[in-house]
């Protein structure tokens, strides 16, 4: 077969290509060979992740109302004790994790839109690819002295290639790296400390720290044998109450901060740190596949 036929079928191929690609057909031979599974999987752990977020952001939204009614409360019978300052540590640290599962969920919500801003790009970005591939082929063999024009196109198609390959594999395997780390490390620590945020959700209702801290002076009441008496009872109660908020407030500050360094770690170090690498991998390959033509003719 002469030469010239083999290049007009090289060029009638690539314009079926883009055509093809622009259309959405090249995806759909991609999706069947694995990348569907690889976003449905993606799916499914974006999803969980955010569901776990938002109902930490729900467990730590309740706590927040009740230590707000606890604050503005009074608690004990006979004296009144006003609690905001005593409360106002806990709430500091249940406002600063709070703050971490409402910026998680963001991220999370922000990786799904880009997931399926890529599903509808991606196919756009590889026809891209393919025509300026057409045209260098183009340029190259019927304007061989527009080396100018070449060298443009030539670099369009690398630069292209690699938002191909970013668009198709990098996000998405980044994405999965992080999910597959994440359930080793981060999903426990975070279902833990939801676990224990659940419980203290249970304990420091008003209601409750009426009934089960200030017990003994709620059944003295205004009955009590006498002002001394009621005084005393009122003081040792005072003193529980600071106690067990004190535990509350050490138990709240280190979920906070497990909270917070899992949502971190979570949300952008793991999906950055797998993005970097495989980044710096595909631009190494890309690299070294557009520039060893000339370095073996070089060499030769």
């Amino acid at each position: 077969m002469p030469l010239y036929i083999k290049k007009w079928i090289l060029l009638a191929g690539l314009l079926l290509a883009v055509i093809m690609s622009a259309i959405g057909l090249v995806d759909q031979g991609l999706d069947a060979v694995g990348l569907k599974y690889l976003s449905q999987a993606n799916n499914r752990y974006l999803d969980n992740a955010f569901q776990k977020s938002l109902s930490g952001f729900l467990l730590l939204s309740s706590i927040k109302s009740g230590l707000a009614v606890v604050e503005g409360s009074e608690v004990g019978v006979g004296f009144s004790l006003e609690l905001g300052d005593v409360v106002q540590p806990v709430y500091d640290y249940v406002d600063i994790a709070w703050k971490a599962a409402l910026a998680g969920g963001s991220i999370i919500v922000g990786l799904q839109l880009a997931l399926k801003g890529l599903n509808l790009l991606d196919h756009w970005v590889l026809a891209a690819v393919l025509l300026f591939l057409l045209l260098q082929l183009l340029t190259a063999w019927f304007l061989p002295d527009w080396r100018r024009m070449q060298n443009g196109f030539k670099e369009a198609v690398r630069f292209g290639t690699s938002m191909a390959l970013a668009f198709y594999l990098l996000l998405p395997l980044s994405v999965t790296a992080a999910a597959a780390l994440s359930s080793h490390i981060t999903r426990p620590m975070i279902e833990a400390s939801h676990e224990q945020l659940a419980q203290i959700d249970k304990e420091i209702k008003p209601r409750d720290l009426n009934q089960e801290v200030l017990a003994d002076m709620a059944t003295q009441g205004l009955s009590g044998p006498s002002l001394k008496t009621r005084l005393a009872d009122t003081a040792a109660g005072i003193r529980m109450l600071i106690t067990f908020l004190k535990t509350q407030t050490e138990k709240v500050a280190a979920l906070s901060m497990r909270l917070i360094a899992a949502y971190i770690f979570d949300c952008i170090l793991f999906p950055l740190f797998f993005g970097l690498v495989f980044m710096t991998m595909v631009r190494s390959g890309v690299r070294y596949f557009f520039e060893f033509g000339p370095r073996r003719s070089a060499a030769r």
